[in-house]
């Protein structure tokens, strides 16, 4: 088994944009799956100008989600091109969008229109509060999301004010439960010959990821609040000063923190009942974190590091971006690869983060420039020159110079 060809002869037809929809779509690419991306004539997805940063004058946020696609260019607002997604989605085996709840539909573009003509059809929905209720109708980014569940109110040091995650971590995570919903319904498919409506959205993956703390607070009424690194449910569990560097620090059972504090030359902690169980070191974190921090500034972060991770305790110290990039764990995992094929020089993107017999996803296909197969798609759905020298005299459709 190949993970390139998990999905191989799936169409997949993609109506999104911005991040959770390309990242779901670009997945199913990576496995094997023939992505065409429909993207406006005027600009294309909205991460084309989400910039800086940008590689050879393109977005790096578009360069990474949108590998493995061909791009077509098509304005859905006019009947023409609307013919054309509706030719390609009688053909496709998945269909992901990213509209608002209902606009497709009112574009005759919906699943119950689409799965008229194709009732094999797995069609799924990402949107940013799901397709009922009091929120439906609102727009929303994931820091909006990160913003009304919660999850910025638990982000940054207690004493300061909430900050959003550094990662668009429920446009990826939407993304994911997309494709886990996708590669359901196409299994079940598999049994019952028809397609079905996959739903997700922001809210719902915000929600999942607070999972734990959600209930907590219904077994405790007490709302979790912001702990800066720590957690509210181990100790230690936090970034700590060394002589250096800072230090990320976990010791979530008693035997790790027993060989922590004999690391540390701190032996009696283990004894004293202020720190003998887990749920004692929670209710005394302050104490015993100031007596762990005096003693972990004594060695710079990447001796502690060695000797720490020679004792199986978990740590590391606090790394950059820049850090990661020339990490040698990204190396040897060969996470970081190049990209055929494209026109950017030494273009090289995260791949797919999962393995089957040693294998990664494909890498076919580099990033699209905007409606670059435009063409190749058109003649492949049959569409006579004479239509489509028609649809681009309207506007209709956009194809790069030179495409001819």
């Amino acid at each position: 088994m190949s993970l390139a060809t998990t999905l191989r002869g799936i169409r997949v037809l993609d109506l999104t944009r911005n991040l959770a929809g390309p990242f779901c779509t670009m997945t199913l690419g990576d496995l094997g799956a023939e992505v065409t991306k429909i993207e406006h004539p005027a600009g294309g997805d909205d991460t084309r100008r989400w910039r800086p940063p940008e590689w050879d004058g393109r977005s790096a946020t578009y360069l990474a989600a949108n590998r493995n696609k061909r791009s077509v260019a098509v304005n859905l607002d006019d009947p023409g091109g609307r013919e054309i997604v509706r030719a390609l989605a009688a053909s496709a085996d998945v269909v992901v969008e990213s509209f608002k709840p209902g606009a497709l539909s009112r574009r005759g573009l919906g699943y119950e229109e689409l799965a008229e003509t194709n009732p094999r059809l797995v069609y799924c929905s990402i949107s940013a509060y799901g397709d009922r209720g009091p929120k439906s109708e609102l727009p929303g980014y994931d820091p909006i999301l990160q913003a009304d569940t919660g999850i910025m109110d638990l982000t940054g040091d207690p004493d300061a004010d909430p900050v959003r995650l550094g990662i668009g971590a429920i446009d990826l995570g939407a993304a994911i439960w997309s494709v886990v919903g996708i590669q359901a319904a196409l299994a079940d498919r598999e049994r019952t010959g028809r397609g079905a409506h996959v739903r997700s959205s922001l809210f719902e993956t915000a929600t999942w990821w607070l999972s734990y703390h959600l209930a907590g607070y219904l077994g405790t009424g007490v709302a979790p609040r912001r702990q800066g690194t720590a957690t509210p449910f181990i100790s230690p569990y936090e970034v700590f000063d060394t002589a250096d560097h800072r230090l990320m620090l976990a010791a979530p059972n008693d035997e790790l923190f027993r060989r922590l504090a004999g690391e540390l030359g701190l032996p009696e902690l283990v004894t004293d009942p202020r720190f003998t169980t887990n749920p004692d070191r929670v209710a005394h974190r302050f104490e015993l974190c100031g007596l762990l921090a005096p003693a972990l500034r004594r060695r710079p972060a990447g001796e502690w590091e060695k000797r720490l991770q020679a004792r199986s305790i978990p740590c590391s110290r606090v790394r950059s971006i820049a850090d990661l990039a020339t990490d040698s764990q990204l190396a040897a995992l060969d996470l970081l690869r190049a990209v055929p094929g494209s026109p950017i020089d030494g273009l090289r993107l995260v791949d797919t983060p999962i393995t089957v017999d040693g294998a990664r996803g494909d890498r076919g296909l580099p990033p699209p420039e905007l409606g670059e197969h435009t063409l190749e798609v058109l003649e492949e759905l049959g569409v006579r020159p004479d239509r489509v020298a028609e649809l681009r005299e309207r506007g209709v459709i956009t194809c790069p110079a030179g495409s001819d």
